[in-house]
C-alpha cells in the first residue's frame, strides 16, 4: 500500500521515516533533526547508525537495507562522499524519497558538481525523489513532519496553518520562517530545496497548490528551474483562488554572482520574471517584509468586494497618513454619507471634536469610553460604504483591542490593523497587524487586486506545420540576420500588416515600382552586411515621381559604395511611406529561463529615451495584449487624448499575438525587432523589421 502512493506524496507526507546519520549528540545536526522527527511525528521513526544500537531511546539499524520494510521518507545527514550510495540503497529498498541535508555538492566546486550529477542520475534512473542536497530540510506541520534543524528541540512545535513557504535557501528560509511566526503567520509548511538535484521550488509549489490545507503560497528563490511547471502552478493557483507570492534574489548582476556561488544557480532577467508573474497573477514582493505582509493579509481567505477603505483612528495625524498611503496604493477613501456620519457622531461622547467623514477620528476621548468605542467600531465595519477597514491602536491589552478582535471575528470584510507593535492577542485571533501605515495599505491594495483579477494565461496555441515549413524555406542557411524584405515577408505570413513594397535591382525598376506602390516612397538598400541602413547612408525617404526616385537611387548607391565598400547589395526595397501620428516598437527576445518574450513600447526616437515596454510570454490572446498595453505609461498610452484608439490598440495587440505565434513556431528565431510600428487612422503598419536566427 505504501509503495503505491506517488513518490512526491511519500516524500512530503510520509507515513514512516528513517534517518541515516541520526545521532545521540544534541550538538550535531543528525541529533537535532532526529530529535525533531521523534517528538513530532506520530508514525514510525527509525534511526540508522553504523555503530550505536540505541539512538535517543530508539533501536537503531546498521544500514538502510536492515530496515524491516520500506519507509516513505529517508532523511540523510552523512558526509557528502557517502550520500549517493546511501540514496541508491534507499531506492533499492523501495523508499519513496530522500531529504539530503548534507552540503559539499555543486556549491563546493567541480568535484562537488560531479557528485551532485551522480545524485541526480540516481534519482532519474530509480525514480526516488530527492530534496537537496545542501538544504535545511522541511516541515509539514499538518502531518507532524519536522525533518529539519531550523527548529531546536527546546522550541515549541508550530501550530499548522494555511500558509506554505518554499525557499531555495535553507538558512534564509529559516530566517523568514522565524520572522513569519513572530509576525503572526500560521505556517503549515516550510520546504527548503537547496541545490535542487531533483525536486525544485517550482515542483514543490505545484505539489502544494493542490493540498487542501494550503491557502497561501510564499516562495523565496534564487533561480526558477522548470519555468513551465512554475507557470502551470500560477495558473492552478489562480483557478483555486490561492495567492502565490514570490521574493526573488539575484535581480542584479552582483546578486546573480552570489546566487551562483551559493546554490550553483542560473539567473534569468528580473524584468522578464516580473512580467511573467504579472501575466499569470503572481505577486512579486520587493522585500522580505512585503512577502510576510502579503501572507498576513491573505491567510484568512477574505476577499474584497471593492477598493473603498474606511480608516478609524484616535489620532488625526495617523488618519491622514493612512489615507495618503491608501490613495498612493490605489485605494479609495470615500467621504461617508451624511446619514452615516450623523449615526457615528450620535455614538461619540459630547462634546465631540473629531471627524466622522473618513478618516473617522474618534479622538482619545472615545477610545477611553469602551462602550462608545465599540459601537463606533462596529458601525464603521458594517458601513455599506466600506469594502475594507483599517484601524489604529496601541499594542496593549484593554477594551479597545478586545473590541477590535470581536469586530474582526464578526465581519467578513478584510481588515488591517495599524499597531505600535505585534500583539499576542491579535496573533492568536488571526487579526492582520502592521506596524507601518504604508505596509498596511499596500497589503490591502494587493488583496483588492487579487480579488478583482482576470483569469491568468488561459490562451493556447497549436503550431501550423505547413506555415512553419513555408517560412523556413525563406530563411537562408548561411545568414543569421535576415534582410528587411525577407523579414517583412515572414511577418506578413503571420498576419502582421506591413507596408506595400517591392524589391528591385536598378533605377528604372525602382521608378516603376514606386508608381505601383503609390504615394511618396522610401528607398532602402538590402544587404546582409547592413542591418542598420542609416549608418551607411543606405536609405532615402519621402520620394515623389520617377525622376526623384531614379536620382535618389543613384545617389544612395554611390554613398553606400564609399561608406560600406565591402557590402554586397542584394537589391533595393521600394517602400510605401506609411503615415504615423504615433510610433511603437514590437519585438521578440528569448530569455534563458522563460524562453520567448514579446515586448511592445513606444518606438522611433522615443524607444531609448523612455525605455518602457510591456512584456508577455506567448501564448497569449488579444485581451492579454490589450491589458498589457493599458499598463504602459501609467495607462496614458491608451487613455490619453493622443494615445491609441480602441481600434489601434487592438491592431497593435494583434501584432503582439502574431509575433508570439512566430516565436513559438520557429524556435530558430532568436530575435525580432519591428521598429517602427507606425500608428494612424485606426491601423498599424510595420515599416521596418529585423529578424535574427540561429545558424545551427
Amino acid at each position: 500500500m505504501t509503495a503505491s502512493r506517488p513518490p512526491l506524496d511519500r516524500l512530503l507526507s510520509p507515513r514512516s521515516i528513517a534517518m541515516v546519520g541520526a545521532s545521540n549528540s544534541p550538538t550535531r545536526i543528525g541529533g537535532t533533526v532526529f530529535a525533531n522527527l521523534a517528538r513530532a511525528f506520530p508514525g514510525d521513526v527509525h534511526p540508522i547508525h553504523p555503530r550505536d544500537e540505541i539512538v535517543q531511546g530508539r533501536p537503531a539499524f546498521r544500514t538502510v537495507g536492515d530496515l524491516p520494510e520500506p519507509v516513505d521518507l529517508a532523511v540523510i545527514a552523512v558526509p557528502a562522499a557517502a550520500v549517493v550510495d546511501v540514496v541508491a540503497e534507499c531506492a533499492a529498498k523501495g523508499i519513496g524519497g530522500a531529504t539530503v541535508i548534507t552540503s559539499g555538492f555543486a556549491e563546493a566546486g567541480p568535484e562537488g558538481r560531479a557528485l551532485q550529477d551522480r545524485l541526480t542520475q540516481v534519482s532519474l534512473e530509480t525514480g526516488i525523489r530527492v530534496i537537496g542536497p545542501n538544504c535545511i530540510g522541511y516541515m509539514n506541520a499538518h502531518d507532524g513532519v519536522m525533518a529539519n534543524f531550523m527548529v531546536t528541540v527546546d522550541e515549541p512545535l508550530p501550530q499548522p496553518g494555511p500558509v506554505a513557504l518554499v525557499s531555495q535557501s535553507g538558512g534564509f528560509g529559516s530566517y523568514i520562517t522565524n520572522k513569519a511566526v513572530l509576525a503572526g503567520l500560521r505556517l503549515g509548511w516550510f520546504v527548503s530545496t537547496g541545490n535542487e538535484a531533483d525536486v525544485n521550488v517550482a515542483g514543490v509549489l505545484r505539489h502544494l497548490v493542490e493540498r487542501p490545507e494550503v491557502g497561501v503560497l510564499l516562495s523565496f528563490v534564487e533561480t526558477l528551474r522548470d519555468p513551465e511547471v512554475f507557470i502551470d502552478t500560477a495558473r492552478r493557483a489562480a483557478e483555486l483562488d490561492k495567492p502565490l507570492i514570490l521574493l526573488k534574489a539575484g535581480r542584479s548582476e552582483e546578486a546573480a554572482r552570489a546566487a551562483m556561488s551559493h546554490t550553483a544557480s542560473i539567473v534569468g532577467s528580473a524584468q522578464v520574471l516580473d512580467a511573467i508573474c504579472h501575466q499569470y497573477g503572481v505577486f512579486v514582493a520587493s522585500t522580505m517584509e512585503e512577502l510576510l505582509d502579503l501572507g498576513t493579509i491573505f491567510q484568512d481567505g477574505r476577499r474584497a468586494r471593492g477598493n473603498r477603505v474606511i480608516v478609524m483612528t484616535a489620532s488625526g495625524g495617523a488618519g491622514v497618513l493612512l489615507a495618503d498611503e491608501a490613495g498612493q496604493s490605489g485605494l479609495s477613501v470615500p467621504v461617508l454619507p451624511e446619514e452615516e456620519q450623523r449615526r457615528l457622531v450620535s455614538d461619540m461622547p459630547v462634546p465631540f471634536y473629531g471627524s466622522a467623514a473618513n478618516p473617522v477620528d474618534t479622538t482619545a476621548q472615545t477610545t477611553a469610553m469602551p462602550d462608545a468605542y465599540r459601537k463606533v467600531l462596529f458601525s464603521v465595519a458594517a458601513s455599506p460604504s466600506a469594502d475594507l477597514l483599517a484601524a489604529v491602536t496601541w499594542a496593549r491589552p484593554g477594551p479597545a483591542n478586545d473590541a477590535i478582535v470581536e469586530m474582526y471575528q464578526s465581519t467578513d470584510k478584510p481588515v488591517a490593523i495599524l499597531s505600535t507593535a505585534w500583539s499576542d492577542q491579535f496573533q492568536q485571533a488571526g487579526v492582520p497587524t502592521y506596524t507601518d501605515p504604508r505596509r498596511a495599505m499596500t497589503a490591502l491594495a494587493a488583496l483588492v487586486r487579487h480579488s478583482d483579477r482576470r483569469p491568468a494565461g488561459s490562451a493556447r496555441f497549436t503550431p501550423d506545420a505547413d506555415r512553419a515549413r513555408a517560412v523556413r524555406e525563406l530563411i537562408p542557411g548561411d545568414q543569421s540576420t535576415l534582410l528587411e524584405s525577407t523579414g517583412k515577408d515572414i511577418l506578413a505570413r503571420y498576419g502582421v500588416p506591413v507596408t506595400r513594397e517591392e524589391l528591385v535591382t536598378d533605377a528604372d525598376g525602382a521608378a516603376e515600382a514606386a508608381q505601383r506602390v503609390g504615394g511618396p516612397v522610401a528607398l532602402k538598400v538590402m544587404s546582409y552586411q547592413l542591418p542598420h541602413k542609416s549608418d551607411a547612408g543606405a536609405i532615402r525617404l519621402g520620394l515623389r515621381g520617377p525622376d526623384a526616385v531614379r536620382e535618389a537611387y543613384a545617389d544612395m548607391l554611390a554613398e553606400v559604395a564609399v561608406r560600406a565598400p565591402d557590402a554586397v547589395i542584394e537589391g533595393v526595397l521600394v517602400q510605401q511611406m506609411a503615415p504615423a501620428r504615433l510610433e511603437l516598437t514590437c519585438g521578440v527576445q528569448r530569455d534563458p529561463v522563460f524562453g520567448p518574450m514579446v515586448a511592445i513600447g513606444l518606438g522611433g526616437v522615443l524607444v531609448e529615451v523612455l525605455s518602457e515596454a510591456a512584456l508577455l510570454r506567448p501564448p497569449f490572446d488579444v485581451a492579454d495584449a490589450v491589458a498589457a498595453l493599458g499598463g504602459l505609461l501609467g495607462g496614458r498610452l491608451v487613455s490619453g487624448r493622443r494615445g491609441l484608439s480602441e481600434a489601434e490598440c487592438e491592431a497593435a495587440a494583434q501584432v503582439m499575438v502574431a509575433l508570439g505565434e512566430l516565436a513559438l513556431e520557429l524556435d530558430e528565431v532568436t530575435e525580432v525587432d519591428v521598429n517602427p510600428l507606425r500608428v494612424a487612422d485606426g491601423a498599424v503598419l510595420a515599416a521596418d523589421a529585423l529578424i535574427v536566427v540561429r545558424r545551427d
